[in-house]
């Protein structure tokens, strides 16, 4: 694909401030406690009620109702389908699988945040050049300029350079080898004697 000059913005890139990572941080938050870990244990093979609860984790009763309160306002677990009008120590409990679906789904936001480079260059590289191949070629000078330069950056100070090996180099970054190598002539970076390319300065 040839190089097309484009006047897009360096445009900022998601933030963790900006995703919805509370689901994550609800459930983290409400299973940062051993004895509501084993509460949850106990129920990953299916629901139980307080009685089976208390002899699977050995909690005693009134810190199990705690827990138990606790991890329902957290929507860690739930009464189990149908739930009764008014629950008693018979009445079971379940995981509430779309509370760590949920959770799931924001650590994958999470995850997949990466830094927001810190200035102009980083930007513009980010924007450009993304994994070092050049997607869109940018209109602003400054912007152009510092894209020349980390093509410059592929060639060594002084050492005489074929055409064909300038094009071989350049195809790297986009096919269309031509328009970079002239602008590298154009804007200094490089500069041609019959057939022969070398960089300029260090």
């Amino acid at each position: 694909m040839a190089v097309e000059q484009t006047d897009i913005e360096t445009g900022e890139q998601p933030t963790i401030d900006s995703l919805d990572i509370e689901p994550f941080i609800s459930l983290m938050g409400s299973l940062l406690d051993l004895d509501r870990l084993r509460i949850a244990s106990a129920l990953v093979d299916g629901p139980a009620d307080r009685m089976q609860l208390y002899e699977a984790t050995g909690i005693g009763h009134r810190d199990l109702l705690r827990h138990i309160d606790n991890m329902q306002q957290a929507c860690v677990i739930k009464l189990a389908e149908p739930a009764p009008h008014t629950p008693d120590q018979y009445s079971p409990y379940a995981l509430n699988q779309p509370a760590f679906s949920a959770a799931r789904r924001a650590l994958g936001k999470h995850r997949g945040v990466r830094p927001r480079p810190t200035d102009a260059r980083e930007l513009t590289l980010e924007s450009f050049m993304p994994g070092g191949k050049l997607t869109a070629f940018p209109q602003k000078q400054t912007q152009i300029v510092v894209i020349l330069d980390e093509l410059a950056r592929r060639f060594e100070p002084e050492r005489q350079y074929t055409e064909p090996e300038v094009n071989v180099i350049l195809e790297e970054v986009n096919e269309d080898y031509c328009t970079l190598r002239r602008s590298l002539v154009d804007y200094g970076y490089m500069r041609r004697d019959k057939g022969v390319y070398v960089k300029n300065g260090a």
